[in-house]
């Protein structure tokens, strides 16, 4: 970066954790909802070693990253809420900082900058500082293992392979969605010919190899405790059926009443075969079903605050409530619009192929159609905002460059 770029850059660093550390200290950790269910989890993995509602119940049907992360600040300090805030801040900063650098490796510095500034400033984003979740060590993992593949000026790279592999297996303990996501960046280079292709795949291959080898050690954990080896957790055919029974409309559904005397292994496969034998009689429904859940992904952005909801309304009143949903679906949108032009751009400029066979397009209709097959809320499309972010930030350098070129003809 050149000496102004580097300046702004530390500027929008501490701006953007200076908000987190701001919003920490107006807003205190009060765990809700998923949050709670964290928390749980979290305290019982340090008083009792187990994971789950209770110690004489290990569980394995939420993913165990989060909650082990939780608990390892719990460890520290005593069980201090304080934990959990200082590792948000650490992820919050992480994600900053790589949104930032793949921007520039994939759009150049002002593009950098610009994706830098919108996820700095990102209001959910920011809110999710004081929420026990597993979206923000997600993202780090996600883009700290993104960081990796495929360095451009990598000259190690086995090494690059190992530590990909080895952080998107941290986030697969955090959330199985990663699984795949080597596959989808190695159709990137569909376009570029046959043997490009091939030496992608084998290199998602290997990295899908490393994720599983990290996650092995839980797998033979759930082996022990459940009966049987499954991955990281059991509640996949529970958010398919979920999303995928007569009843649906995409999003949460209590499970039925038949599965309540069931383990979580006979569970998760009746559910699983509950879902498939409804979307395969009806395929066309099926995607219709999806396509719509594709678009309800993407409708709003108010979780950070329904998570918060609880210590805002109590301290600030339920004005506030109001306002800040409408400040964070605002963002949310204009990253949007911001987004789908920067995409626009990008064809226009380098081929709509091109475009279209990008590493962040090709994430972005990843974590999409993961949850469109299964089940979708607002929360479940944050895998994909670092992604929104790099193509707003298109947009934002190209009329920043327009201004400029306007400014030196007068």
């Amino acid at each position: 970066m050149k000496p102004a770029q580097t300046r702004i850059f530390w500027i929008l660093l501490i701006f953007g954790m200076g908000l987190r550390l701001i919003w920490a200290l107006m807003v205190p950790v009060e765990p809700i909802s998923d949050a709670h269910a964290y928390d749980v989890f979290a305290r019982n993995i340090v008083a009792y070693g187990v994971y789950g509602w209770t110690p004489d119940e290990p569980s394995a049907y939420w993913p165990v990253g989060t909650s082990a992360i939780v608990a390892a600040g719990y460890a520290l300090t005593g069980g201090s809420y304080w934990s959990v805030v200082v590792f948000n801040l650490i992820a919050g900063g992480a994600i900053i900082v790589l949104t930032q650098r793949l921007a520039m490796r994939w759009f150049g510095g002002v593009a950098g900058l610009a994706a830098m500034a919108i996820v700095a400033f990102w209001p959910n984003l920011i809110m999710f500082t004081t929420t026990i979740a597993s979206e923000l060590f997600f993202l780090a993992f996600c883009l700290g293992g993104l960081f990796f593949w495929k360095r451009p000026d990598g000259d190690r790279q086995f090494v690059d392979l190992v530590l990909c592999g080895l952080l998107w297996g941290a986030a697969c303990y955090v959330r199985p969605v990663i699984l795949l996501a080597p596959v989808a960046l190695a159709l990137v280079d569909v376009p570029r010919g046959i043997l490009p292709l091939a030496r992608s795949m084998v290199r998602a291959g290997a990295v899908i190899v490393l994720i599983v080898a990290t996650v092995a050690p839980w797998s033979e954990r759930n082996r022990q405790v459940l009966g049987e080896r499954e991955l990281v957790s059991t509640n996949f055919g529970a958010n398919l059926w979920m999303g995928n029974n007569p009843d649906s409309d995409g999003g949460y559904k209590p499970l039925p009443p038949e599965v309540r005397e069931m383990s979580e292994i006979e569970r998760g496969e009746y559910l699983k075969e509950k879902a498939v034998t409804y979307m395969a009689s009806d395929p066309w429904g099926t995607a219709k079903r999806s396509l719509k859940k594709a678009v309800l992904l993407h409708k709003n952005e108010t979780i950070g605050v329904v998570w918060n909801q609880q210590a805002i309304e109590r301290l600030y009143g339920a004005k506030t409530v109001y306002l800040l949903k409408l400040t964070a679906s605002g963002y949310w949108y204009l990253v949007l619009t911001g987004a789908l032009c920067g995409l626009f751009i990008v064809g226009r400029r380098e081929g709509y192929v091109s475009a279209i066979f990008h590493p962040a397009t090709a994430l972005l209709g990843y974590f999409t159609a993961v949850h469109a097959m299964i089940v979708v809320s607002d929360r479940y499309h944050m895998p994909s905002v670092p992604f929104l972010a790099v193509f707003a930030a298109v947009t934002v350098g190209s009329i920043v460059v327009q201004l400029g070129s306007t400014a030196n003809r007068k």
